[in-house]
């Protein structure tokens, strides 16, 4: 049980399921979004991450329904979405919208339990959409937490996670690593995770909150997966690694290759599978040196980390844009600045700064200058925490 933080939100939805669906108050829950300190589209490639759950999520109120029904309502978002749970399909739909993840999730219940139950769930975040914070992996898990709760199938914190995966990439169609979906379902007060995804395998790292501030940096720039080269970056990864099976030496993953194997196959490749796949296995040399950084608490050395993971993100990946070019290297130019990178897929969103404690506000006014005299745009900052991980919240 998560202890009930008696917010304005968590009050919000509980109003809003009683006004939707009456009857008794509802069993709320709570799954955090998370930020990636290093390790850049590294877990489909069978790579390295070390994510961060965050003290903001999705919150949700929910209960089964007995005749079949499914009713999704989102304090954030227009669309009710309402349909007999026999009409769900395999697939998501375009009407659907943002109810494909949470439908994704309870297919997932149902071909695993057989449940003939619908559910009525009302959902609320204080996590920024589409920022690249993955409020849609935590959409997934809270679904998957309210849902084993309310079914009583006990299910542990791993198989959450590889639940909440799979309504991504087989019932919404995202091409995604587990690293989201993990970092929500797996999260613990005073660490981040280093997950191994090719085990998948992780530990927990521990994080002081205390040496270093974690300022996260909204561009205001929208980022939708559906319409950005995220799933052609999977393809592009996927080919090099074919490349590198049949021209240096085979190996089950992308990111367990060398340097020196990517120059031995290099001549097969173009040049964007080639930079493409430097990316990744310079990635992991950075994830490395940054997880040893953390445990010996050299926030310094992670800094530099994060900075190469940018630019390595930017050139070799191609996945930045200008708004996240400008509002990191403005944050570099802040003395109290350890280093800064994109968060999440990229395209668009937030970044991240670590920050000396107590600097954050001078920092975030000298970037929010820089930017805004850029682009004409005042961009959005906040401060997040290490998360309690994700629950049911008590009464």
């Amino acid at each position: 049980m998560i202890e009930n933080p008696r917010s304005p939100l968590l009050h919000a939805i509980g109003e809003r399921f009683l006004a939707e669906f009456g009857g008794e108050p509802p069993r709320m829950f709570f799954a955090p979004g998370r930020i990636n300190l290093v390790g850049a589209h590294l877990d489909y490639s069978g790579g390295d991450v070390l994510p961060m759950a965050v003290d903001r999520g999705i919150y949700a109120a929910a209960r089964l329904r007995s005749d079949g029904r499914i009713r999704l309502v989102s304090l954030d978002q227009k669309l009710v979405v309402e349909l007999e749970s026999k009409d769900v399909g395999m697939r998501t739909r375009p009407e659907l919208g943002w109810g494909g993840y949470p439908l994704g999730v309870w297919h997932g219940f149902q071909q695993r339990t057989g449940t003939t139950n619908g559910f009525e769930m009302v959902i609320g975040a204080d996590l920024p959409m589409a920022s690249g914070l993955s409020s849609s992996a935590a959409i997934e898990v809270v679904t998957a937490i309210a849902l084993d709760a309310l079914l009583g199938t006990r299910l542990e914190r791993q198989q959450i996670a590889l639940l909440a995966h799979r309504a991504e990439t087989g019932f919404v169609g995202v091409r995604c690593g587990i690293m989201d979906q993990f970092a929500s379902a797996l999260g613990r007060p005073g660490h981040v995770l280093l997950v191994h995804c090719a085990g998948p395998r992780w530990e927990h790292v521990p994080f002081d909150p205390k040496a270093c501030e974690v300022l996260v940096m909204d561009t205001r720039k929208p980022r939708s997966l559906s319409k950005t080269g995220f799933n052609e970056r999977v393809a592009q990864c996927a080919t090099a690694h074919e490349l590198l099976r049949m021209h240096a030496r085979d190996l089950p993953h992308l990111a367990m290759y060398s340097m020196a194997d990517l120059e031995q196959a290099s001549e097969a490749m173009d040049e964007v599978l080639f930079l493409r796949a430097r990316h990744v296995i310079t990635e992991m040399d950075r994830i490395r040196t940054g997880a040893a950084a953390l445990r010996r608490h050299d926030y310094r050395e992670l800094g530099r980390q994060l900075d190469a993971s940018h630019r390595s993100t930017a050139t070799d990946y191609a996945v930045s844009c200008d708004e996240l070019d400008v509002i990191t290297d403005a944050a570099r130019s802040h003395e109290a600045v350890f280093g800064a990178r994109l968060t999440g897929a990229g395209f668009g969103g937030c970044a991240i700064a670590l920050v000396k404690p107590g600097a954050s506000s001078a920092v975030a006014r000298v970037v929010a200058e820089q930017f805004t005299a850029r682009f004409g745009v005042v961009p959005g900052f906040d401060l997040l925490r290490v998360g309690t991980g994700p629950g049911e919240i008590a009464r």
